[in-house]
Formats: structure tokens, sequence, C-alpha cells
């Protein structure tokens, strides 16, 4: 993921010039939702790319919400405060990051073990135990891991596509006013004019 978020970061100035960062961010995050559907589609043995395009589009979505988001909240507080302000960013970012995988990934183990009904921890345990069992066995025991993996990703998928789609609505529905009024110059300003 870290390419994908330095390709969007290197790109989020270029989006600013155009529109607002508010907007660049939900497009990004709209961007994150549809390659995590992108994962719910997967199935068989040609997943592969589907999948790599489907992590990559996500990653991409992902660079404007970093890189604008840290700007908007440097930008909010004073300067002096800039330095507190960036480290909490981020912090924020890092643990949210951690966070959400660690949830996803228990989601996704949760899904995996039902479907396998304690036969096995993990895919890579399934293929290990299936080496030591007849071939009937192990190739039956295969099948079943796959599909319990597949299903484990396609839930993770449609979960981390509505937390993006709701990010995104969360910001345009919070996003603060447009100023109507001009701003006040301060006194330094306003005495040279």
């Amino acid at each position: 993921m870290g390419l994908g978020v330095a390709v969007g970061t290197m790109a989020a100035p270029a989006l600013t010039r155009r529109m607002k960062q508010t907007t660049a961010i939900t497009g990004g995050l709209v961007g994150s939702a549809l390659g995590s559907l992108l994962l719910v589609g997967v199935d068989g043995a040609s997943a592969l790319p589907p999948v790599m395009i489907g992590i990559t589009v996500l990653a991409l979505g992902t660079g404007p919400l970093f890189a604008l988001g840290t700007g908007l909240v440097v930008g909010s507080v004073p300067p002096e405060r800039a330095g507190s302000a960036a480290s909490m960013s981020e912090t924020g970012n890092y643990f949210g990051g951690s966070l959400g995988f660690a949830l996803l990934g228990v989601v996704a183990a949760v899904v995996y073990r039902s479907r396998m009904d304690g036969t096995s921890d993990s895919l890579a345990g399934a293929v290990a135990a299936s080496q030591h069992l007849p071939a009937g066995q192990g190739a039956e025991l295969l099948h079943t891991a796959r599909e319990a993996f597949t299903a484990s990703l396609h839930v993770t998928g449609v979960l981390a596509a509505v937390i993006f789609a709701g990010l995104a609505v969360l910001i345009l529905t919070m996003r603060p006013a447009t100023r109507t009024t001009p701003a006040a110059l301060p006194d330094y300003e306003a005495t040279r004019s």
C-alpha cells in the first residue's frame, strides 16, 4: 500500500489546484471503495490480476486522504502549534491504519474459521495439513480452505467499501461552511492599505 499512497500523495497538490481539498479527499475515498469492491468479484485461479488492480485502486485512493488531510489539520491551527498538529495527524494516520488493518484481519479470520468448521486456522495451515492426508482428503481440504479464504476476502472487501463510502459521506456532510464575508485583515495589513 505504500507505493499507492506515495503516488497519490504526489498527485494530491495537482488535484487541489482544480478542486477543494475535501472534494479531492472524498473522491479518493470513493476510489478506495471501488477498489475494495473489485475484491468482491475475485474467484478461482485467475484472481490475481483483479486482486492487484483492486488493491492498487484502493491504495491510490487513500493518497489524497493522507496528504491533504494532514494539510487541513496543520492549516487549522496557529503557526506556533503546527508541529504538534502535524505529529498528532501522523500519529492518528498510523494508529487508524493499523487499527483498521487489525479489525479487517479479525473479520477475515472469523469468516475463514467459521467456514472451515475448526479444521484449519489459516490457508497456510490447510495447505500444510493437506500434504499429510491421502490425496482425496487433501484435495477436499484444499478446496474447502480456498473457498473459505475467498469468502473471507469478499466479506472484507464489502466491509472496507462500506467504511470508505461512509467516510466519504461523512466528509461531504461535515464539510466546513464556505465563508460569505471576507476575512478580517490583521492590523499590520489594514494599516498598509
